[in-house]
């Protein structure tokens, strides 16, 4: 069972409260995956969330290939690949040959899994409700943009607003430090 929020918030004491951003989303990352998987299991949808996230970018993408649909879904290529293949194997996604790569399978849902998609949907939606019921529409709303501006700050975009790209290094992106002399050296070295 996930733990209660304030459970975290008690126990971590760090000299800003920004540290502790980045543990409460993997935490909040976590207990929506643990949630929906029990959530489907009790409905009967046998389906982890990978399965999930991958028909769900297969349908909202059909032909993707399983490099791109690994890192739309957030999962390991190996995760992706397992996944898959379970699902092709269970009648609810088709494979064909990818139309730019001889190497790569672009993948398309069945009718099959078009059904059991819709049923995961309504238990997400179910989920997605009571995770955001404590917040205002407007602090809803506040919460996605403030997640989209940290996104493109990480990517190193900028934004509409104003927001800075990632800082380089004073010496430039082509250098970084050695942690053993406490010095800087081209990247090729320091391998």
């Amino acid at each position: 069972m996930p733990k209660k929020p304030e459970a975290y918030g008690s126990r971590l004491k760090l000299d800003k409260p920004a540290h502790i951003v980045g543990f409460l989303l993997k935490s909040l990352h976590h207990t929506l995956r643990q949630t929906m998987e029990e959530a489907m299991r009790r409905k009967g949808i046998e389906l982890s969330f990978a399965h999930f996230a991958a028909l769900f970018t297969i349908d909202s993408e059909p032909g993707i290939n399983g490099a791109k649909l690994a890192r739309r879904a957030m999962v390991s290529a190996q995760t992706m690949n397992s996944a898959l293949r379970r699902l092709e194997s269970d009648g609810r996604i088709e494979r064909r040959p990818h139309p730019d790569s001889r190497r790569a399978d672009s993948w398309t849902v069945t009718d099959e899994g078009i059904e059991l998609l819709e049923q995961a949907r309504a238990v997400g939606n179910a989920i997605f409700e009571r995770m955001l019921a404590p917040l205002s529409a407007a602090e809803t709303a506040g919460l996605e943009s403030s997640l989209r501006r940290c996104i493109a700050a990480l990517e190193g975009q900028e934004e509409v607003t104003g927001l800075p790209p990632a800082r380089e290094s004073p010496a430039g992106s082509s250098q970084r430090r050695n942690p053993r002399r406490g010095s800087r050296q081209p990247a090729d070295s320091a391998r």
